[in-house]
């Protein structure tokens, strides 16, 4: 019975402190944006006298793109150096959210799976 105790008081613990790091985080965080980013280069349509024809390391570009869903359809956004800059730091900043959004479901579900299976007074964490 201890065991089971400790236990619950361990995952009580681990669940305040992802709930701490997350209000932490988010409190820290600018934009978060979901997608992905991706870099192209490519030939262009002049068959003649050019350089990305002749040579695939001459390719025209870097062409940067965000993509996303957005109502269920993949939209693409061509972005500029700088556009590149914070959309790739909104993007980290949205998949640290969920990373730690997901370790806080889980902790969770295992604890309220513990409490409804020992049939126990759940003890609420803290607000």
């Amino acid at each position: 019975m201890t065991r089971s105790k400790s236990s619950s008081q361990t995952r009580s613990e681990r669940f305040d402190r992802l709930r701490q790091e997350l209000v932490s985080l988010a409190s820290k965080t600018g934009f978060t944006v979901p997608g992905c980013l991706q870099t192209r280069f490519f030939e262009c349509t002049r068959q003649n006298n050019c350089r990305c024809h002749d040579d695939s390391t001459k390719r025209h570009g870097p062409y940067h793109y965000w993509s996303r869903k957005v109502g269920g359809k993949l939209v693409a956004t061509s972005l500029t150096e700088e556009q590149l800059v914070l959309v790739r730091e909104s993007i980290e900043n949205g998949r640290r959210l969920e990373r730690l959004v997901k370790q806080l479901h889980e902790e969770s579900l295992r604890a309220v799976t513990e409490i409804c299976s020992s049939g126990r007074q759940p003890r609420r964490p803290r607000q």
